[in-house]
C-alpha cells in the first residue's frame, strides 16, 4: 500500500499542516494584539499629555479661542 493510500499517515500529516496553521495564526494574533495595545497606550498618553497641556496653558481665555487672530486689532496691538 502506498503512502497516499495509507488513511492513518494521511491524517497525521493533515494533522501536522493544522497544527502549524494554528500556531501561525496565533503569532499572527499576538502580534496584532501587542501592536493595538502599543497604540492604544500610545494614544492614551498622548490624550493625557494634551489634556495636560491644555489645563497648564489656559489663561481665562474663551473656551480655547485665545489662539485665533484678531481681526479687528490696531496695528499697534490695541483693541
Amino acid at each position: 500500500m502506498s503512502t497516499s493510500q495509507d488513511k492513518s499517515w494521511k491524517q497525521r500529516e493533515q494533522a501536522e499542516e493544522a497544527a502549524h496553521v494554528h500556531q501561525k495564526e496565533q503569532s499572527q494574533l499576538a502580534a496584532l494584539r501587542a501592536e493595538i495595545d502599543s497604540k492604544a497606550k500610545d494614544t492614551a498618553e498622548t490624550a493625557k499629555s494634551a489634556a495636560d497641556t491644555r489645563d497648564r496653558n489656559f489663561e481665562g481665555g474663551f473656551g480655547g479661542q485665545e489662539d485665533l487672530e484678531d481681526r479687528y486689532a490696531t496695528t499697534s496691538g490695541e483693541h
